[in-house]
């Protein structure tokens, strides 16, 4: 995703208009051509990080105006960083290049002092004999091309997944939306009934979003916490948030609000799935899944999987929206868990972002689902909350608390109770 930098867009009467390319324009095409053929051409030829950052920019200074005279250079770096997203980098060499300094200071410390007259100490046959010494030592050819080796501009390009003109501009569109998202203070989704509300809610749950869903006349609205509405973990709740937008362009039809502040101001941003010009860079539901930090439900199924003892439970896929009619609201439960002997059921709802006042809205929602014959469980990360013991004040023991792994014998144990 881009950087604030790289974000873009103007206001029109309240209403926030992201930059968006056109693929079928000349020169937008022509400068996505040589940025991809640029990267392409270091990655065959592994090239440093330096060297391309450094033809990267002359060519930002060559074709950058041709897009836009006052930020062609902005729009050039948006997509050089999109193709940074997609390139490999690796070190020069397997040798450790600290090791490497270390040694040869190490040795040049033990050389003699320098003479009140003469030319630098680490010049002519001393610093020869001194890198033909650790030569011999290590086995490299040329030990001083590779002592800072570590430095970010001597990586080399070792992979890089080209895209076509067509999909960098696409993925330039939805990047500069990503960017405005992440001052947002609100987000409302509403998918109509054609849409696949399943996959939309695979992403929401796999991204750990503050959400609430009612049922419309049309389908279901969706309404999200944007990262301006929490007290604290707003970057990383804003990332998460921006990697909804790729997922919901995998359906249709919906409608997407959002309130933002944009430069100070507030303003709205309007989107829907019609709306030309985007296009989504992910393949499948497997995308977007924010691996960096953990895959909660995933490792709970594999957990489960391997435990030797579940009280006769069996753990299952969940029961998709449970509607609460008298709330106007619903639930979408992670997993459904079945008692064999009794066939008991009882649902699975894994939090991942939460505040306190939607985990008491939350609980709410559990217990009008019991007076309607729906069981449900909640479990929520004790890190995202204030506390502990403001947990289990809000919640009157009614949510299951986890560290960073939903323990089996914990959900075993509320099922129990």
């Amino acid at each position: 995703m881009l950087r604030g930098e790289h974000v873009m867009a103007r206001l029109q009467r309240g209403r926030l208009v992201p930059h968006r390319l056109r693929p079928d324009d000349r020169p937008v095409r022509e400068v996505a051509e040589k940025l991809i053929g640029l990267y392409a051409d270091h990655a065959s030829a592994r090239g440093t990080r330096a060297r391309l950052e450094g033809e990267a920019t002359l060519l930002e200074e060559e074709i950058g105006p041709r897009l836009d005279v006052r930020r062609g250079f902005r729009i050039v770096r948006a997509l050089a960083k999109l193709l940074e997203e997609r390139s490999a980098w690796a070190p020069p060499t397997e040798a450790d290049p600290y090791t490497l300094r270390t040694r040869l200071f190490e040795l040049a410390a033990a050389l003699p002092e320098l003479p009140a007259e003469g030319g630098l100490l680490l010049e002519g046959s001393t610093r020869g004999d001194l890198l033909l010494q650790v030569a011999r030592e290590t086995g490299l050819e040329d030990p001083a091309s590779l002592m800072y080796a570590d430095r970010q501009g001597a990586q080399v390009l070792a992979g890089f997944e080209a895209p076509t003109p067509e999909e960098l501009v696409g993925r330039y569109n939805v990047a500069q939306i990503q960017g405005v998202l992440y001052g947002a203070r609100g987000l409302t989704v509403d998918l109509e009934a054609g849409s696949d509300a399943r996959l939309v809610f695979h992403y929401v749950k796999t991204l750990g979003l503050i959400y609430t869903v009612e049922p419309t006349r049309k389908g279901h609205r969706l309404r999200l916490d944007g990262p301006l509405s929490l007290f604290g973990g707003t970057r990383k709740y804003g990332l998460r948030l921006a990697k909804l937008v790729p997922g919901l362009l995998l359906t249709e039809p919906w409608e997407l609000h959002a309130d933002v502040q944009w430069k100070g101001r507030e303003a709205s941003l309007e989107l829907s799935s019609e709306t030309p010009g985007l296009r989504s860079h992910y393949r499948g539901p497997a995308e977007a899944s924010p691996e960096s930090e953990g895959d909660v439900r995933g490792a709970f199924e594999k957990a489960w999987d391997r435990a030797k003892e579940t009280g006769g439970w069996e753990l299952g896929e969940g029961p998709g929206i449970l509607p609460l009619p008298p709330l106007k609201t619903a639930l979408v439960p992670d997993f459904t868990l079945r008692e064999t002997g009794t066939g008991r059921e009882a649902h699975l709802e894994i939090l991942g972002f939460w505040s306190e006042k939607h985990l008491v809205e939350r609980v709410a929602l559990v217990r009008e689902a019991a007076k309607r014959g729906h069981r449900v469980i909640v479990a929520a990360p004790e890190s995202l909350g204030s506390s502990p013991e403001a947990l289990r004040d809000a919640t009157e023991g009614e949510v299951v608390p986890f560290k960073s792994r939903l323990d089996v014998k914990g959900v075993l144990a509320a099922l129990g109770s």
